[in-house]
């Protein structure tokens, strides 16, 4: 926490946009939206919302102030209580949220503009696409600061690019640009600077209009085939197309369509 931000300023913004679309947003502009305790503490209160009975179409994660993140705010207290291992408790927190993110049943998508630094980019790594500004920057600045990546930085990474371009990535800590992180597969779509937030509520907007249940069947069939052979994969979307196939709402769907074919008749 800076001196210019009190504890009582919220550090994450949680609003609902039309279609059902929830759009958070980290609200430390003058740190970059660096990661400390407040921000997890927050963003877990957010990803719980997402996460309630009626979960929204739709999740957008994004920064305040033309930046994503910079990563964990090494100006905080670093630990969350006392002892050897308290550095790492507000690590877990931060891990544990990234995977529930990761594990919504809706789209999320990362909205960055400026940049995704560290943790922060793990962040956005965890969405199902990132809408990455054109002059957006991209690093994982861990080794030199004496740290190990975070986040499951080097677990997303590693699955996108592969061993050797991950490692060099990591190990070099260079800056990534948009074009280049474009041309790696990093991002889904590149956008001028300052509409990437714009262009994920239209792109949102569109996945809206899915079936709750397809899409949250149709996720998890794309995060498993990672880990599955040809056959796994076959044998899991079969499994989903028979559940989909005699759930009520493609019963509903398939009357609606048979009584408007009755009244063209007419």
């Amino acid at each position: 926490m800076t001196e210019t931000q009190t504890s009582e300023e919220p550090t994450v913004l949680v609003e609902e946009k039309d279609n059902d679309i929830l759009l958070i947003t980290l609200n430390r502009p003058r740190s970059r939206n660096a990661l400390n305790l407040q921000v997890w503490e927050e963003l877990d209160a957010a990803v719980r919302k997402a996460e309630g009975a009626t979960p929204p179409r739709a999740v957008i994660l994004t920064g305040a102030g033309g930046f994503f993140s910079a990563g964990g705010d090494l100006k905080s207290t670093p630990a969350l209580g006392d002892g050897a291992l308290a550095p790492a408790a507000r690590l877990e927190l931060g891990q544990k949220i990234i995977r529930r993110l990761h594990d919504l049943p809706v789209p999320v998508i990362a909205a960055v503009e400026g940049g995704a630094y560290g943790i922060g980019w793990s962040l956005a790594l965890a969405g199902d696409l990132i809408i990455s500004s054109d002059e957006a920057r991209y690093c994982a600045p861990f080794l030199s600061l004496g740290l190990v990546p975070d986040g499951g930085c080097v677990w997303f990474l590693r699955r996108k690019l592969g061993a050797y371009q991950a490692s060099e990535i990591i190990l070099s800590e260079r800056v990534v640009d948009a074009n280049e992180a474009s041309d790696l597969g990093l991002v889904s779509k590149l956008v001028p600077a300052g509409s990437a937030i714009d262009t994920a509520i239209k792109m949102a907007a569109g996945f809206a209009k899915g079936n709750r249940h397809s899409v949250e069947l149709t996720k998890r069939l794309m995060r498993d085939a990672d880990g599955s052979d040809l056959a796994a994969s076959h044998a899991q979307e079969l499994a989903y197309c028979s559940i989909c196939q005699t759930g009520p709402e493609v019963a509903k769907m398939r009357a609606e369509r048979a009584a408007k074919a009755k009244e063209k008749e007419k």
